[in-house]
């Protein structure tokens, strides 16, 4: 599927209300469209600026820590509590959680006692247009109708992109290949047959510009005797420069076209008027 289709079916025409939002919500969420064309939260900064409020978890922790894509878009200022609630499932397309009872990723937890080595990774191979792309086409499908839902997609994939660029971005002087995340978890299921679970490119974006919610994690995991895995030599190829231009392109594109279809639909509605 191109991607003027991807995005056009991201805006797919904004539903009937279910009951339990009602028109409080309808207005809510419209006046928060209205905010975000007149400039107010309309870029990526409000990521970043919940990023940086981020409390760190201790290393080792002794509470459970935890974020996940929809706990940042309804941290959006615009997002009223009620439309939070229905944004649940996007937990299941990134979410970390660990503690020290269990880590898990994207919704599944897994007791500690299960699992057998934690396996980091290198941040920069996630972090692909392809990837992206996938990672769109789960948030499309997975969104509830509700009232305004354009926009709160339009933040979804504001909120993805801006914490893979902001983990891109950060690497400075030390080369994103080098960034070593613990994405990866090896476990022990059901008749103790072994299987993994691969965080989404949220989670390790998160881990990769949250040094210090990638230090909690692995120190959680030794401190319960977990081995932690080192990532395999990097292979040569795409300069970090190269990826985040890719990738800054691709965004832009998805973020153009949300306003358009944003702006022809407030056309319609004021002519209708």
């Amino acid at each position: 599927m191109g991607i003027l289709n991807r995005v056009k079916n991201l805006g797919d025409q904004v539903g009937t209300a279910a009951t339990s939002f009602g028109k409080d919500v309808a207005h809510a969420v419209q006046r928060g469209v209205d905010a975000g064309r007149a400039g107010t939260n309309a870029s990526g900064d409000w990521v970043l600026s919940v990023l940086r409020s981020l409390p760190a978890p201790a290393a080792p922790t002794p509470v459970e820590w935890e974020f996940s894509l929809g706990a940042l878009i309804c941290r959006h200022p615009k997002v009223p509590a009620i439309t939070a609630k229905a944004l649940r499932p996007l937990d299941g397309i990134g979410a970390l959680r660990f503690g020290p009872e269990s880590v898990g990723f994207d919704g599944e937890d897994i007791p500690w006692d299960k699992v057998v080595h934690l396996q980091l990774h290198d941040a920069f191979s996630a972090m692909t247009t392809e990837a992206l792309d996938a990672e769109i086409d789960r948030i499309r499908d997975l969104l509830p109708m509700l009232p305004g839902r354009k926009w709160v997609v339009t933040k979804v994939v504001e909120g993805l992109a801006s914490v893979m660029l902001a983990a891109l971005e950060q690497a400075g002087e030390q080369r994103l290949e080098t960034v070593n995340v613990a994405c990866e978890i090896t476990y022990r299921g059901a008749l103790g047959m072994k299987k993994t679970l691969r965080a989404n490119m949220f989670s390790t974006a998160l881990l990769a510009q949250q040094a210090e919610v990638m230090h909690s994690l692995v120190l959680t995991a030794q401190a319960k005797g977990i081995p932690v895995l080192p990532a395999e030599p990097p292979l040569h190829g795409t300069k970090t420069g190269e990826r985040v231009l890719a990738l800054r392109a691709r965004t832009d594109t998805v973020a153009a076209q949300l306003r358009a279809e944003q702006a022809t639909e407030q056309a319609a509605l004021d002519s209708g008027r």
